[in-house]
Formats: C-alpha cells, structure tokens, sequence
C-alpha cells in the first residue's frame, strides 16, 4: 500500500488496529464501575426495544448519558452480544472521531497539503493514548467525540464557507454528541449559537427552524429512556458541587468519596497540552506557532469553547484525564498551522531532522500508550478472575455484600444476589453470607462512609472466615454468625 493510500484509510487502519490489539489482549473493554453501569443501560435499552418495561435500577439511570448505550442496544439488534456490541461502538467511533477530525482541519486550513493534515491526525490524535483506550473500552469516550467532531466540522463549515446546508447536520450530531455525554454542551455551544446567529443574520428563519427541529430529533432517545425516571442531568452528583474555587483545589470529599491529587484542577485542566496521556511533543509547536494562527474568526469561537469546556472541567471535585480527550482534540486544530509549518518546510530543507522528530513522537506515544492502556486491562483481568473465582466458590443464590466491584459482578454473576456496601449501611450481616473487601485499598477514600462503616460493623460483630485472596488485596470472607 502506497503511504498516501495508507493516510486515506486511517480510519478504517485504525479500527482494525484496536481490535487486534482487544484481541491480543483478550481484553473485552469493561473495567470499573461506569464501563459495567454502561453495559447495564444498553441491555436495558435493548429491553426496551424489544418492548419489555424497565424499572428504575440505581444512579447511573440519571447520572449516564444514554447515547453510548443506546448504539450499542443498536448492535445487538443486529446480533451481537452486548458487550460485544459496546466494544464494536467504540472501536468504530475511534474511525468516525478521525475522520471528522481530518474534515474539521480541511475546513480551518483548506491550503495544507492532504499528507500533513493526515500524518498530523495519525500522531497526535490517533496514537494519542486517551484516545486509545477510548476506542479499546467500554465507554462513551469514543462516540462522545467522534458526535462532537462531527458537530464540529458541519458548524465550522457554514461559519468558513457561508454553505448552511450543513447547519442542519451540525445540530443534529450537536444533539447526539450533547445525549452521549453531558459535557459536551460546554464545548459545542459557542460554535452552535455563532451558527445561529449566521442563519438569523441572514435572514433564514426557515432553516433556523429546521435546524431546531434536526437538534430535537436528535434528543428524542434521551428523553424517550428518560420517561417515568427520577431526578434529571442537574442532579449529577459531580455537578451538585460543581465550583469556580475548585480551579484552586485538589482535594475533594463528598458522596464519591475522598479524593487527593497531586495537583490543583486549575493545572490539570492544563494537562492536555503536555501530558503522556495526550502528546509530550506537543509543546513543541509553540515555538512553531504565530498571533496569525487564530486570525479565523471560527478559530477564536473554538478557542473560546475549549477555554469553557477546560473551567467547567475545572469546576468539577474530580479529575478524570478521560474528560480532556475532547479539549485535546480541539487544541490540535489550534495546533495544526504550527505542524503544517514544520511538516512543510521540515520535509523540505530539514527532511532527516523532520523525519527523525516524527519517529520518535511516534515511538514515544506508542511506549506512552502501554503505560496508559495496562492498568486498564489488569482491572479487567483482576474483574474477571475474581468473578471465575466466585462463580465456582459461591453456591447458587449466595448472598454476597461488596463495594467498588460490586457492579462489575452484577454482569459476570448471574446467580448471586450481590448488595452494595455503598448504597446503605446495614444494620446486620446474616450468616452464611459473603464479603468481598479490599480494606487497605478503600480505607483512606472511604472512611467514614457507608462502605468502610459497614465493612467496620461486619470486623467487629460476625465471624469472618477468609475464603479466598486475591491480587492488590482483595479478600472474599463467609459470615459464620455473629461473635460470641
């Protein structure tokens, strides 16, 4: 293959690329609370599609946007089996994310040559380790940014062009992306409302209207799922404590529990320009870089929103470098006319030193992009042993208490009746129940709450007999009966 033919099929390399690497690593994509939570919701919304009711099963029914698991309620439509299906979603929304990223620097430098803007794509994003643990997991991180790149791309296009014929896809995948992830509003408004105003300054009420309409549509599957639930988006627990002074803090306690980072959010907010998360050469643009970059009007509306997007994520007790992906993404295009200088006039006087500082970027992502993705996938290994565990030791309809991997058991243990250890303090333990704990690992987030108080009250009330131990501390103990 021809290495322009190569750039061209980035996406679709890209895709394939994640699933040899699933494969290789037998992983399936779930790993912690929110990736089972998602799996939960998409076969609910299967459920719903085939018309069976859904009752009201927890936090997540309010908290989790429902457009990830919608897509992949979607896929199993088609025959897939859910998880499959969820993993199939983001490995294809990874493709999706690319693409439109591409169509979005064709619209704000329509000048640069294909082989730049492609190879740029390819490093700084697709090699991104965020970005690929997005499209290797069970997590709305890939289809939440390929929506809002697609938004994106139509916005920019009428606000660069003056076609409004895409106004109307912009709206639409604006909606999309805004039911796939919450957050997203703060990154995608300021370019929607300068396409508002373009359409309304022009006179073409009629296409504003239309527009209003595709958004809508768009937003229907939200509130179709949404129906006879309790509490809305604003009942987000990260939202209830949202604030501006959290930009100067980096400890945070509350119903998610105690949380201390090495830095405040005012910096990590900043961790998209420099982080092995996202790109460490990145800064090197800087010295690239020129005023002239966002002389573009639609650059300085995208500048605009990524400073909004960066301190609402600023605002929130929690850091989480999976919500930067987005803000990434957007600082590339800010970021693109520095490359296009190096790309362009490196290749021609400076093609070894050019050449050789696109090699080692690539190597450096790519060694940057095992260190993030092994954690990932020893938490899924770690999940699945302990659920194999389990289902051999505990007879069918054993009762067993857990925390923090309470959830991912719900989808392994079909014949277990598991209760959180979070969602209540409990009052008693019956004998010949189980606990799984991990006592030094959830100790200092969790004192004094419903997890590490019940986990308290079982130590010092019932006979606790160890079964098994596991990796990184994990005890699974029978309640032999309250202590004499």
């Amino acid at each position: 293959m021809q290495p322009l033919h190569f750039l061209r099929s980035l996406p679709a390399v890209t895709v394939i690329a994640l699933a040899a690497i699933a494969i290789a690593l037998s992983f399936n994509g779930l790993y912690g609370q929110d990736a089972h939570e998602y799996l939960r919701l998409s076969r609910a919304c299967f459920d719903l599609l085939q018309g069976l009711p859904y009752v009201h099963a927890g936090r997540g029914d309010a908290e989790f946007a429902i457009g990830y698991p919608l897509a992949g309620a979607l896929f199993q439509v088609a025959g897939l089996n859910a998880v499959a299906a969820l993993q199939v979603v983001s490995a294809l929304s990874a493709g999706v994310a690319l693409y439109f990223f591409n169509r979005c620097l064709l619209v704000l430098t329509p000048g640069a040559r294909m082989e730049s803007r492609l190879v740029f794509a390819g490093v700084g994003l697709a090699l991104a380790p965020c970005f690929l643990r997005a499209g290797l997991t069970v997590m709305s991180d890939a289809l939440g940014l390929a929506m809002t790149m697609a938004a994106l791309a139509h916005g920019l296009r009428v606000l660069e062009t003056g076609k409004i014929g895409t106004a109307a896809g912009a709206a639409f995948f604006a909606g999309l992306a805004l039911i796939t992830r919450f957050s997203m509003a703060a990154l995608i408004l300021p370019v929607m409302l300068a396409v508002g105003v373009y359409l309304l300054n022009n006179r073409r009420w009629a296409f504003a209207l239309v527009c209003i309409g595709a958004a809508g549509l768009a937003l229907i599957p939200h509130f179709w799922f949404r129906a006879g639930l309790p509490g809305t988006v604003l009942d987000h627990s990260l939202l209830q404590d949202w604030s501006a002074l959290n930009l100067f803090r980096g400890a945070f306690s509350n119903s998610n529990g105690t949380a201390a980072y090495t830095l405040p959010n005012g910096l990590y907010i900043l961790f998209p320009l420099a982080h092995p998360a996202f790109c460490l050469a990145l800064p090197g643009l800087l010295l690239l870089s020129k005023k002239t970059d966002l002389h573009l009007t639609s650059k300085k509306i995208l500048a605009g929103s990524l400073v909004l997007y960066l301190l609402f994520l600023g605002g929130i007790p929690h850091q989480n470098l999976r919500y930067l992906l987005p803000a990434y993404a957007v600082l590339l295009m800010l970021f693109f006319p520095a490359w296009d200088r190096l790309f362009a006039y490196g290749s021609y006087f400076f093609k070894r030193l050019t050449y050789s500082i696109i090699g080692t970027t690539i190597a450096v992502q790519m060694l940057s992009g095992i260190w993030f993705i092994r954690p990932v996938v020893a938490r899924n290994h770690l999940e699945t042993t302990i659920a194999t565990t389990l289902q051999r030791r505990l007879p069918s309809g054993a009762v067993l208490f857990a925390f923090d991997l309470d959830i991912a058991l719900h989808s392994y243990l079909k014949n277990v009746r598991i209760n959180s250890l979070w969602e209540k303090q409990y009052s008693a333990f019956p004998p010949g129940s189980f606990i799984l704990f991990n006592e030094a690992g959830l100790q200092q987030q969790w004192s004094g709450q419903a997890p590490m108080l019940n986990w308290e009250l079982a130590k010092s009330n019932y006979e606790l007999s160890e079964s098994d131990a596991f990796e990184g501390g994990w005890r699974l103990y029978e309640i032999k009966g309250p202590l004499k």
